[in-house]
């Protein structure tokens, strides 16, 4: 009914038009209707009560690994048996691992650039490379070489060594001359 009267108050208005003109009258008196109420009040920063967010780790990972086959299994091997772990457990090992045999076989180069054989590897000041010894690879780096005394120091599993050359070194333990 109330479509009808507005029709004819407005005779000359399309539909299109009257339903446009309504919703503009609608959003103008929509803040008029909100400020008279108590509870609509402009939102601000300082009206909203906040409270402190406390962000928390996320929880540590558990890995329990079974015993038995009863407390679990690998699910992509689950026939395996490694899994299962023994009451003792395993200590670190203190003692470094032994080191082969390592003599300095001779030194080259200029009195600027040394270069030290050390077993079957060339190694010039500040180089780190794998020695073959009785013992297996062994990882050395050369800190000096000093080519009047025919040595080279090196560190081998964080233990400074001086390789001597072995001409030199038989020469030292001849008996002396009488």
């Amino acid at each position: 009914m109330a479509r009808t009267d507005a029709m004819k108050l407005h005779p000359l208005l399309s539909r299109g038009s009257l339903i446009a003109l309504a919703l503009v009258a609608f959003v103008a008196a929509l803040p008029a209707a909100t400020t008279n109420s108590a509870a609509a009040k402009p939102v601000t920063a300082r009206s909203v009560a906040t409270a402190p967010v406390v962000l928390l780790p996320p929880p540590p990972s558990v890995f329990v690994l079974p015993k038995k086959p009863a407390e679990g299994k690998d699910p992509f091997f689950p026939s395996a048996t490694r899994v299962y772990t023994s009451d003792s457990a395993t200590k670190p090992k203190d003692t470094i691992a032994p080191v082969g045999e390592l003599s300095l076989k001779g030194i080259s180069g200029t009195a600027v650039e040394p270069l030290a054989i050390i077993n079957t590897t060339t190694f010039t000041v500040g180089e780190e490379n794998e020695v073959i010894t009785t013992t297996g690879r062994v990882r050395v780096r050369c800190i000096a070489i000093n080519m009047t005394l025919g040595t080279a120091i090196v560190q081998v599993a964080g233990e400074r060594r001086e390789l001597r050359l072995q001409e030199l070194q038989n020469l030292q333990n001849l008996p002396p001359k009488k």
